[in-house]
């Protein structure tokens, strides 16, 4: 978990942790994670919420956090369907 990395006083680590629960929670609302997925994503969104707040990003982390992790997403799904339509090339 990467919250096990951050240096904060018990309170600034309780307003980390409250801007994960409630990022997640609007992120899952969506419904555009995979089951099998979650564990993984709530990982990845830890990460970007870590590196957010160590970045000195402590106004509007929840939304910050989302927009990051869709962000991302989109990225990473692009790079998947390159990497598919590769494959599919070299056949």
């Amino acid at each position: 978990m990467p919250f096990r990395s951050i240096v904060a006083t018990p309170e600034e680590l309780a307003g980390i942790v409250a801007a994960f629960e409630e990022a997640w929670s609007k992120i899952d609302a969506r419904n555009s994670i995979d089951p099998v997925s979650v564990p993984a994503q709530r990982e990845r969104l830890g990460y970007i919420i870590a590196g957010l707040w160590a970045a000195g990003q402590t106004t509007d982390l929840t939304e910050v956090a989302v927009r990051r992790f869709e962000e991302t997403a989109v990225a990473s799904k692009a790079l998947g369907h390159r990497a598919e339509r590769q494959k599919i090339s070299d056949k």
